[in-house]
């Protein structure tokens, strides 16, 4: 099966949606299906691809309405001749849809909602249907809202969990002592990664941070990520005067050395689909604090696998991660059931399963 997976995403993001689309890419790949990524020129997703040894198609929709996109889909379908299109933006498989009227071409067009990003209203409940064959997305909680108002069969939304890879216990691991004056002999490594964005809830994370740092200075908060807010974010840090303790690192693309060696994953988002960095975080046998945001609640279980929060609430944050600094030996327990729980339920094998059974069942053109 010819299988087109497009995400227009902008040249330097890279988050959740695009390490699922690499990983659906090559897992459907081994499979025996002819996939090829379509992504912007230059986009660290193309050369993500390209390490991959993927088939690569480089376009880059700019809106719903983007007439040169239309056409250079249109040529490509025209040699490619899709069964299966998945989209990862609106915007993509919008496009796409179009761009198949035009070409003559059939093919089935998914539209993969990793965020819970359709609205009610006309526009996005009128082009869903006329546009696509289902949505994809990975958690019940974003089904049962689009359910909710999409007038659609109950099976035009369909499930399907991301995966992740299970690491090694040979992963070095990330050398955080660099930051850390020597006489601090016990620190406690609190990490967060993701986009700098307002999306993902880091100046509440910062807020909660400050009243730890006074009341436990061997404390130290890592955040790995780049984005708009970045400058906005150090200054924050730095009128709260905790420049010390709470240390940018910017984008680093493989952060498992960094949770091999923290002590504790935060997750301050204020709306998420199921978050690949607290899978990631889970994998590793990290404890997991994490707002109690969509996909969320279907990862954590309360005490057992992690602890949650309401979303962009300071108090709550800080209050959970001095429940950590207290009680360090008991919660390891909680790492250990979080390891196994994503080893049984949410391994890559099983996603790429579950689409392939998805797409080539429903599927043909």
């Amino acid at each position: 099966m010819n299988i087109t997976l497009i995400n227009s995403i902008g040249k330097n993001k890279w988050g959740g949606g695009e390490k699922w689309m690499i990983m659906a890419a090559t897992g459907l790949k081994s499979l025996g299906h002819n996939v090829v990524v379509v992504s912007r020129k230059g986009s660290r997703l193309s050369a993500k691809a390209r390490e991959e040894n993927l088939t690569i198609k480089e376009i880059g929709a700019n809106s719903d309405f983007d007439v040169v996109a239309c056409l250079q889909f249109c040529s490509f379908f025209r040699d490619f001749r899709p069964n299966v299109i998945i989209g990862c933006q609106n915007k993509d498989w919008r496009v796409a849809s179009m761009a198949l009227k035009f070409s003559g071409v059939k093919a089935r067009v998914y539209s993969r909602q990793g965020l819970q990003l359709l609205k009610n209203s006309w526009w996005y409940k009128w082009t869903i249907r006329t546009l696509s064959d289902g949505i994809i997305t990975n958690t019940n909680t974003i089904k049962e809202y689009y359910d909710s108002f999409l007038p659609v069969d109950k099976d035009f939304v369909k499930v399907v969990f991301n995966g992740v890879e299970m690491v090694s216990d040979e992963v070095p691991g990330f050398n955080y002592s660099s930051f850390i004056p020597e006489d601090k002999t016990d620190p406690v490594i609190v990490l967060s990664t993701g986009r700098l964005a307002r999306q993902k809830g880091f100046k509440f994370l910062i807020d909660a941070a400050a009243s730890i740092i006074a009341k436990y200075p061997d404390v130290y908060f890592f955040l790995a990520g780049q984005g708009k807010l970045e400058t906005e974010l150090r200054n924050q840090i730095q009128s709260l005067g905790i420049e010390k303790n709470f240390i940018l690192l910017g984008f680093i693309e493989d952060i498992h050395p960094l949770l091999k060696t923290a002590d504790v994953f935060v997750f301050p988002s204020l709306y998420e689909g199921m978050p690949n960095s607290i899978l990631e975080a889970m994998a590793h046998g990290l404890p997991v604090i994490s707002t109690n945001v969509n996909g969320v609640k279907e990862l954590i279980e309360e005490g057992k696998t992690g602890y949650t929060v309401e979303p962009g609430i300071p108090e709550s944050l800080s209050e959970s991660l001095e429940h950590f600094i207290c009680h360090r030996d008991e919660i390891d327990q909680l790492g250990k059931n979080a390891r196994e729980f994503v080893g049984k339920n949410f391994a890559v094998s099983q996603m790429v399963t579950n689409l392939d059974k998805l797409i080539t069942r429903n599927g043909q053109a």
